[in-house]
Parts: structure tokens; C-alpha cells; sequence
């Protein structure tokens, strides 16, 4: 997560996406909104009070090879500095047409006035929110990159492509199974070629987030990057949940790459946003894999 994984700091805007971009969702709005805030809190009572206070119960981290409940993650780590800044600020994400499942992103930096003379370290995180029973949006995933120089987004908030979004009458039950029969297929074909996996199952303005580069944005430059990448090495699709409307969903599990020439081995946990077209086709709005 952000603030285990990957600390990252960035400046806080306050005022409403509602005044900034008119035409978006509500509870896209809201949630953003609500990101921010979250952010202003960390600079008043320090990152690790705000995120227990912004993560859900059910809010889930990777540690290692296995999932832990985030909170109790949060409480175990250290105090962090009084003079360590960290801020976020969301750019780039979207919403269910249900309005109880969303997605954020956006640039981020770390501030430590002891480390290397208080020179920033740059990132990129991204955050899954779900609605409470109060309406309120809570975190229930959160994951970061370390970036080698800031992330590019364009000024202000931009929602992702939203397409035409499936409207079928599939239960929510079907409808996660066939996620998570996406989820896996695709795992199981980067066994044999990342590029061939991702290829054809990339939504618009897809992104893709990896440690120790800027993120990618687009099937052209995704699947060019993918091209030279080694093969997963192991897979395993854990986890999938959609949103009440069917369209929007995100998933989990592990991964594994083997050493190949300069690229060196990796394993850990990714996490995925889908979004569900009108044919019924789940396809990739955000990858990034979290190196364990």
C-alpha cells in the first residue's frame, strides 16, 4: 500500500471536482472529494492516523505472499517522522454507473527533510473505494510505485473512457464469476507471452503501473513495452468483487517473473480494475503489479 510499500507525498487541491469538471458522476465527485480530504487529514494528524481512519474494516494489504487486513498492517508500522510530508492528490479515475465502486490515481512524492538532503522521491498510487452502509467512501485497496521522476498527468482531474457500460441482467453473483474467469485466463496466458495476455483485453485509456518507471497509458505503448518482457514464471487470480451495476469490478492475486538478461527476477501481488462493455466483455482499466 501507499504508506507501507511505497510512501508518497503530493500537493492537496480543495476545491470540488464539481467546480473544476462539470458533467462528472456524483459519487465520482464525491469520491475524489473524499480522496482529497483524506489527504488534507494526513497533513493535520500524519499519514498513518488518516489512513486507519480513511481505510474500511474489510480493507485488505499484501505482506509477503499473503493478504493481511490493512488496518492491523497500518497499526503495526512505526511512527512515521513529524517533519516526513506526505500528500496525494487524485487525477485520473472512474466509477461504477452504480456509484458504489470507483477507482483513483495519481502522482506522488516523499518528503524526508533526513534522506538525501530532503530530495523528493516520486510515485504513483492508485486506490480502490467501496460505498459504506453511511454512503461514505472508504479504501479497500491501495497500492503504490516507486517512480523514477514525477508522473505525468494532465492538469486537473480527467475520468477515465467510459464507453458504453454493460446494462445486462446478470445477478452480481454471475457477473463476478465471469470476472474472475477473465481475471484468471488472463494470468494464466502471461505463463506463455505478457504481450499476447494483454492483447485485445485493454479498456480505453487503459493504464499500467510498474516499480522504477513512468506509468503506461494506452494498448499501443502498453502492449510495445510487453513485447520484450519475460513470461510469468507463476499466477494465481485470488480475489474479484464487482459493483452492484455489473460494469466495474477489480481483482487480485499473486505473480511471478523470472530473471531474464537485465530485468531481474520478481514476484508479488497485482491488482486489477476491469470495466464491463456493453457485449459483456470485461477489459483491463488499470494493472500494476506490487513487488513483495
Amino acid at each position: 500500500m501507499r504508506s507501507v510499500g511505497a510512501l508518497i507525498v503530493v500537493s492537496v487541491l480543495t476545491a470540488s471536482l464539481a467546480a473544476q469538471q462539470p458533467g462528472l458522476p456524483p459519487a465520482l465527485i464525491a469520491m475524489a472529494d473524499t480522496e482529497r480530504a483524506f489527504a488534507k487529514r494526513a497533513t493535520v494528524v500524519g499519514w498513518k492516523q488518516a489512513f486507519l481512519e480513511y481505510f474500511a474494516d474489510d480493507a485488505i494489504g499484501f505482506d509477503g505472499e499473503k493478504t493481511v487486513p490493512a488496518r492491523e498492517q497500518l497499526r503495526q508500522v512505526p511512527e512515521p517522522p513529524k517533519d516526513l510530508q506526505l500528500l496525494w492528490e487524485p487525477r485520473f479515475g472512474d466509477v461504477a454507473t452504480s456509484g458504489d465502486l470507483g477507482w483513483l490515481t495519481g502522482p506522488s512524492t516523499n518528503i524526508n527533510p533526513a534522506r538525501n538532503g530532503g530530495a523528493p522521491r516520486h510515485g504513483n498510487y492508485a486506490s480502490i473505494w467501496r460505498r459504506q452502509r453511511d454512503r461514505s467512501f472508504k479504501v479497500v485497496l491501495d497500492v503504490g510505485v516507486n517512480l523514477p521522476a514525477p508522473a505525468p498527468f494532465a492538469p486537473g482531474f480527467t475520468r477515465a473512457p467510459a464507453g458504453d457500460r454493460y446494462t445486462g441482467s446478470d445477478s452480481v453473483a454471475a457477473a463476478t464469476e465471469t470476472l474472475r474467469t477473465a481475471d484468471a485466463r488472463l494470468t494464466s496466458a502471461a505463463l506463455l507471452s505478457q504481450r499476447d495476455a494483454y492483447a485485445g483485453h485493454l479498456a480505453d485509456g487503459a493504464r499500467l503501473h510498474r516499480t522504477g518507471m513512468l506509468p503506461l497509458s494506452g494498448e499501443a505503448s502498453i502492449l510495445r513495452w510487453l513485447q520484450p518482457q519475460p513470461d510469468y514464471t507463476a499466477g494465481e487470480s485470488r480475489f474479484a468483487e464487482v459493483a452492484s451495476s455489473r460494469d466495474m469490478g477489480f481483482t487480485y492475486g499473486t505473480y511471478a517473473i523470472a530473471a531474464s538478461g537485465p530485468i531481474p527476477a520478481e514476484k508479488g501481488f497485482y491488482t486489477r480494475v476491469w470495466v464491463r462493455g456493453r457485449d459483456g466483455a470485461w477489459k483491463l482499466a488499470l494493472d500494476v503489479l506490487q513487488p513483495q
